[in-house]
């Protein structure tokens, strides 16, 4: 008898207990990083003050921010001290706009060569 209430619930267990609840839970999808996508987002910035910042908000002064830093430390761009973050979106922005064939290639690679034109360092 003991055996058969053991069975008993180890079934009903199996059965209420669902197999997908054992599997872990599905990652975040990873953003749209694409130059149409994030220079939209971006732009956002530029043309509303007021507009609550959000994560794609962050992911595209990120993208900018970490491109900077990166081609910086390689001595490939030069950004002087004064310039804010809205006129790094804005040059950018603007460089995006005269590249409308590549839209589709990653914000990042336009981000640098945007960068690189506006802000080369100059060798002393």
């Amino acid at each position: 008898m003991p055996r058969q209430i053991s069975f008993s619930i180890l079934l009903l267990t199996s059965l209420l207990f669902p197999v997908s609840a054992l599997s872990e839970p599905s990652p975040l999808p990873i953003p749209n990083l694409t130059t149409s996508k994030l220079n939209s987002i971006c732009s956002q910035l530029l043309n509303d003050s007021q507009q609550a910042v959000t994560f794609n908000h962050g992911l595209c002064v990120g993208i900018i921010l970490g491109v900077e830093d990166n081609a910086h430390y390689d001595k490939k761009i030069c950004v002087p001290k004064d310039v804010d973050i809205k006129e790094r979106i804005r040059v950018v922005s603007n460089y995006i706009d005269t590249q409308p064939n590549r839209a589709g290639e990653a914000f990042a690679s336009l981000t640098f060569d945007a960068m690189a034109q506006k802000w080369p360092c100059r060798s002393k």
